[in-house]
């Protein structure tokens, strides 16, 4: 190898030295478009500056002590386009957090101990995918995102809402995927999808939602998958899926049904989940009967009343067991 050439790549090795360097109990992935770096070190307490490669695109930090995070630290990384921070001890966001990181598309905060989200907290930054999943938070500041927000995935689940954040959501009109699973959540005010006309998946099991208003998918066409289950609704309005004619599942079980009004289920889809209610077997159970007799439901909901039919799949009775008519098989 000549001279020329050893000296060439010598100025190669001093100048990307930063970019190719990284921290103490992280592992570094380098590729020509993106560096990725992660940090999966129990024993971390502080963010890895030390030797974090300037171009980093994607940084995981994950189950560490980690309880700080400061605009400070993300500003050596200005090329970042995904943070992910799982498992770690952050109890609050700066406002200011994300100031000097103007590429970050991505950020998970999944199980830390964030208790509330400050004004302007995800302003500085053009946010796609946002997860909050499985922390403390009870309340949102109004302002928290910007009215320009192209947010489309938003995870507030497995925290402690006890209302529809409606305000807070209001500005979201790009968001396809809601999760507010696992919350306390009692109802859904009329009109809090209205400004979600391109929303597809929403997330709402575990709650305490007792019931639907008529309307309350009126303004969102687009939905695909309705999560329902593990609620206490009682009844489900007939006409409540009306309008949604890209619907491809529905689930429903383990809520308080005993019966489903006629038309509740006229819908394109038929992955409707059903089990797990307390099904009460009578002539109010024979619009059910029907769409899983005739339709093929992909769901077996079981009787739970009366006692002689305790158990019994709703598509294995016979039309005297409802107490209906044996003519009725010509309808």
């Amino acid at each position: 190898m000549n001279s020329w050439l050893i000296r060439v790549l010598l100025l190669m090795v001093f100048c990307c030295h930063d970019a190719l360097s990284c921290p103490k109990r992280c592992t570094c992935h380098f590729s020509t478009k993106t560096t990725e770096v992660v940090c999966p070190d129990a024993g971390l307490s502080h963010f890895p500056g030390n030797g974090l490669p300037g171009n980093t695109t994607s940084l995981t930090i994950q189950f560490t002590n980690l309880s700080v995070l400061t605009s400070q630290d993300l500003k050596a990384i200005p090329l970042l386009e995904e943070l992910h921070l799982p498992g770690n001890k952050l109890s609050s966001l700066l406002a200011d957090l994300l100031k000097d990181v103007p590429n970050l598309h991505t950020i998970d905060l999944t199980d830390n101990e964030l208790q509330e989200l400050p004004s302007q907290v995800f302003h500085h930054a053009p946010l796609l995918n946002l997860v909050l999943k499985d922390n403390r938070i009870s309340s949102i500041h109004p302002d928290w995102i910007p009215i320009d927000s192209n947010l489309t995935w938003l995870d507030l689940s497995g925290n402690h809402l006890t209302k529809f954040p409606m305000a807070q959501l209001q500005k979201l009109n790009h968001l396809k995927v809601l999760h507010l699973s696992q919350n306390k959540l009692e109802e859904l005010p009329v009109g809090c999808l209205d400004a979600h006309p391109a929303l597809e998946r929403l997330h709402l099991e575990q709650n305490k939602i007792e019931k639907l208003d008529v309307k309350a998918f009126s303004h969102t066409a687009n939905l695909t998958h309705i999560f329902l289950q593990k609620n206490r609704l009682e009844m489900v309005p007939p006409t409540v899926f009306q309008g949604l004619d890209r619907l491809e599942f529905v689930d429903l079980h383990e809520n308080r049904l005993k019966f489903l009004s006629p038309g509740t289920l006229d819908i394109n889809t038929s992955w409707v989940e059903l089990t797990f209610n307390p099904w009460h077997c009578d002539d109010t159970i024979e619009y059910l009967w029907r769409k899983l007799t005739t339709e093929s439901l992909q769901s077996e909901p079981k009787c739970a009343s009366p006692e002689n039919l305790k158990d019994r799949a709703v598509a294995t009775l016979t039309l005297k067991e409802m107490g209906l008519p044996e003519e009725a098989k010509q309808d």
